[in-house]
């Protein structure tokens, strides 16, 4: 009989598939066993899965799951706690004559980042750290991984509703570990960016930014697709509007380019409100937090020196204003 296996609806959310796989990668980690991952559709499926294993992990997702569903129906668990609120998690434990004497641990999330939580803290309990792919850091070894009743637990929702980090100065440091590890600034590299961020119980990232552009370098969009497949909010650093990235703008301005070539809102408002316009357009579908405003090109004043106080205000609240009708 195999000790664990990993069991859920075909219809689970993809992020929530592949944080699963990485979870039994952990459990692998600390006991040179890796658990199988298996897909089903019903209760009966489970079953028969039950009869191969001492205990069957089942991750699932509030408003995704006929499980849950059927689970509250028999009145087997209660979903009262965290149903309605935002990235929380339980922990069930579930026994039952038709499943053989197996242990099922039902991991409810509220959404899917609640799911997602709730399978790194498996990780968490198994000594595995947030930071486990960074600095050779590896969990103490067990011959056995043993969970217990007595770990059923409810999380509430977080204190602060967007937590995470900006990849700031990413030279030379980061720069030059992601092109020699992955090509450059890919979704390869933030995959594991991504998988820190959520180990963390994070969910917020601005990303790089000095020479790249993470709405291309994935390639293409794979950036803010994968980003969006783990339910991770993304927007930009102080300068940079409208989910546009700051280097973007040397890659479409020019004399000849429907953007114009000048980054002045007073010589070149058409071209900059179609610029940002396109950006809101191509990401805006993805879950975002969009940064409003502008400032002069690299650092740079907006207008001249003997501009007063009164002039600069009046230009960036023009520049609010157009930015705030376009999201609208």
């Amino acid at each position: 009989m195999e000790e664990i296996i990993f069991w859920m609806e075909d219809a689970a959310d993809s992020g929530v598939k592949k944080i699963a796989d990485k979870v039994a990668g952990d459990v692998e980690l600390v006991t040179d066993r890796r658990p199988r991952v298996l897909y089903g559709t019903s209760q009966e499926e489970l079953a028969d899965v039950a009869e191969r294993a001492e205990t069957v992990i089942v991750p699932a997702t509030v408003g995704k799951s006929r499980l849950l569903e059927q689970m509250e129906e028999e009145k087997r668990i209660g979903l009262e706690q965290i149903r309605g609120k935002r990235e929380c998690y339980g922990w069930f434990f579930l026994n039952d004559p038709e499943w053989h004497g197996t242990q099922i641990l039902l991991i409810a999330g509220s959404d899917k980042r609640g799911t997602i939580y709730g399978l790194f803290h498996l990780s968490e309990l198994l000594g595995v750290s947030p930071f486990v792919d960074w600095c050779g850091i590896r969990p103490p070894h067990r011959e056995h991984v043993g969970l217990r009743a007595s770990m059923a637990c409810v999380a509430g929702e977080p204190s602060v509703r967007y937590r995470g980090f900006f990849i700031n100065d990413e030279w030379p440091a980061f720069g030059n570990w992601t092109f020699s590890h992955y090509g450059g600034f890919t979704a390869e590299m933030y995959d594991l960016i991504f998988e820190t961020l959520l180990r963390l119980k994070g969910n917020y990232l601005w990303p790089a930014m000095w020479t790249s552009s993470f709405s291309l370098d994935g390639p293409g969009e794979e950036n803010a697709r994968l980003a969006d497949c783990y339910g991770i909010v993304m927007s930009n650093s102080h300068h940079e509007p409208c989910l546009r990235h700051s280097e973007e703008w040397d890659l479409v301005r020019g004399e000849d380019s429907v953007y114009g070539n000048e980054w002045s809102y007073l010589t070149n408002r058409e071209g900059l409100i179609r610029y940002w316009r396109d950006g809101l357009l191509r990401s805006g579908k993805y879950e975002n937090i969009i940064t409003i405003g502008m400032r002069g090109e690299r650092d740079s004043l907006m207008l001249g020196e003997d501009a007063s106080l009164e002039q600069n205000i009046s230009l960036l609240k023009e520049i609010i204003t157009e930015q705030r009708k376009l999201i609208r």
